[in-house]
């Protein structure tokens, strides 16, 4: 019975690491950004080669996101890890303005006053004889 316990215990414990996979859906995954310059593996957090560089506030798609690092899409479609506390959410995008042929057609265009003339008379003030 006590062997039984632990042995639950101790299932219950290693499975419990197994919970924080967090996968998005890739036709419309999160937009995150870089916060600063960060390192990027193209074939896991743990490759031999040094990892590439990516700019600050570059934008990058969400794909999974696993014990620290984020599986991402970049803006050219590559695809690798990048550590989670380098990303950012991004900026929601900002809405269109429509464009209003009504209110275009209602601009009137004044002719600007040419400063290269001196008046012959200044007028006087309306406060001042």
């Amino acid at each position: 019975m006590r062997l039984e316990a632990i042995l639950a215990i101790f299932a219950a414990l290693a499975l419990s690491g197994c919970g924080t996979v967090e996968l998005f859906n890739s036709n419309s995954p999160p937009e995150f950004m870089t916060k600063r310059e960060a390192d990027f593996f193209a074939r896991g957090p743990a490759q031999a080669m040094p990892p590439q560089k990516i700019p600050k506030d570059t934008f990058l798609s969400l794909l999974k996101k696993d014990t620290g690092y984020a599986f991402v899409r970049l803006a050219d479609n590559r695809t690798g890890y990048m550590d989670f506390a380098d990303l950012k959410p991004a900026p929601p995008v900002a809405p269109g303005v429509p464009f209003d042929p009504v209110i275009v057609e209602e601009i009137v265009e004044a002719p600007l006053p040419d400063f290269g003339m001196a008046p012959d008379e200044v007028p006087p003030h309306a406060g001042m004889p």
